[in-house]
């Protein structure tokens, strides 16, 4: 049974761990290098996750099987976003470790997301951006509602890399 609950300080290390194996499973598919490497070491520390866990913006949810990490999702309320202008709360990351993809892992973590947003801001809707070359992430959103509305850019070295904001769309 896959159990969604808020982090605390405690898990920072397994988030950190489980964000390098994710991260470097989805992006690094041509292999590794510098620019790959030192972003990596850099962003996926403790001493990040902890920072992130007491940040009054934030909200940290993660998904457990048998008290083992299997998924995490961060949340930013607040956060505007120019192309979507129907809802301030970005789904910054939802991660689910590769052993675990395609078991409803991301799917619970998505819906308690949406109830933190509607208790933090009245609304239940997310943004997000996802990598154009993430086809399964993005097959995943679409399946749950969310359409494109935009494109930004993530830097890492010299090289860019499309993403598509997604958002689903307002009641209204």
């Amino acid at each position: 049974m896959t159990t969604i609950r808020l982090a605390d300080l405690a898990d920072a290390s397994n988030l950190a761990a489980l964000g390098i194996q994710v991260w470097l499973h989805t992006y690094a598919t041509s292999g590794i290098h510098q620019a790959i490497s030192d972003y990596v070491l850099a962003e996926f520390t403790a001493e990040k996750f902890q920072q992130l866990l007491i940040a009054p913006d934030h909200i940290v949810l993660i998904a457990e099987k048998n008290a083992h990490l299997v998924g995490y999702a961060v949340l930013k309320l607040d956060a505007r976003c120019n192309d979507v202008s129907h809802t301030s709360t970005e789904l910054v990351t939802l991660y689910v470790q590769e052993h675990f993809t395609r078991q409803n892992i991301g799917t619970a973590l998505l819906s308690a997301c949406a109830d933190y947003a509607q208790q933090s801001t009245g609304s239940a809707l997310l943004w997000l951006s996802v990598n154009q070359n993430n086809t399964r992430a993005s097959t995943f959103y679409h399946q749950h509602g969310f359409r494109k509305y935009g494109v930004t850019y993530f830097e890492i070295g010299s090289e860019r890399h499309a993403n598509d904001i997604l958002a689903k769309p307002s009641a209204s």
